[in-house]
Formats: structure tokens, C-alpha cells, sequence
């Protein structure tokens, strides 16, 4: 049980980490929908993502956490686009 509790207070210090780099990831969001805004661009880059999506699962070094880190990749996509809907439709 010792075991246990010690692995959920790492996954609790961890997901405290994720949350601040989160919401550091969210502050640059809102400056890309800045520019996309000055620069009539639109919310939507498949190139991108793209790119983004190989890039970074490049870096995962255990094979077996490819496809889970594929998940929470598309799922920072998914915020970040809804981030930036809400910002643009704010805006008008």
C-alpha cells in the first residue's frame, strides 16, 4: 500500500508540473491567435499540426508511449484551436 501512495504523490508532483507548462502553452496560444488575427490567417493549420504531431513524437524515446502521447498531443490541439475560436469570436 506504502508503494501505491508513493506512485500516486509522483503522479500528483508530475501533473503540477504539466499544469503550470499548460498554462504556459495556453499564454503562447493566445499570442499566436493575436497574430493570426492582425495577419487575417486562419485558426486551422494542417501543415502544422502536422509537422508538430511528427516532431514530437520523434522525441519519445519508449515506443510503447508513442500512440498515448499521440492522444495528449491532439488533445493540447484540440484546446488550443477552442482557445482560439473563443478568442476570435471575442473579438468580432
Amino acid at each position: 500500500m506504502k508503494k501505491l501512495e508513493i506512485c500516486r504523490d509522483l503522479i500528483d508532483s508530475i501533473d503540477t508540473q504539466i499544469i503550470e507548462l499548460y498554462e504556459k502553452r495556453m499564454e503562447v496560444v493566445k499570442d499566436v491567435i493575436e497574430y493570426k488575427i492582425e495577419n487575417d490567417l486562419p485558426i486551422y493549420d494542417q501543415n502544422r499540426e502536422s509537422l508538430m504531431l511528427e516532431k514530437n513524437l520523434s522525441k519519445i524515446k519508449n515506443e510503447k508511449y508513442k500512440k498515448y502521447y499521440s492522444d495528449v498531443l491532439n488533445g493540447f490541439l484540440k484546446a488550443s484551436k477552442e482557445y482560439q475560436k473563443d478568442i476570435l469570436s471575442k473579438g468580432k
